[in-house]
């Protein structure tokens, strides 16, 4: 299964029309959420095949090392 997450601040429209859309679709093997993790460790897989980053513009979302 790959998971899209999105990451967002105080956005109220956007996002979970976007989750909503994705999973609308119904597409074999791929799911769209809410990010759902404190950390990024570098190297080592968040379990998102993608991250829609709407908020580190605005608050930085630093990656691990």
């Amino acid at each position: 299964m790959k998971k899209i997450g999105i990451l967002f601040g105080m956005e109220e429209t956007f996002p979970p029309a976007f989750v909503e859309r994705v999973n609308s679709k119904k597409e074999k093997d791929i799911v769209a959420e809410y990010v759902q993790i404190d950390k990024v460790m570098q190297g080592q897989s968040s379990g998102y095949a993608v991250i829609i980053d709407r908020i580190s513009q605005d608050v930085p979302f630093i990656v691990q090392c």
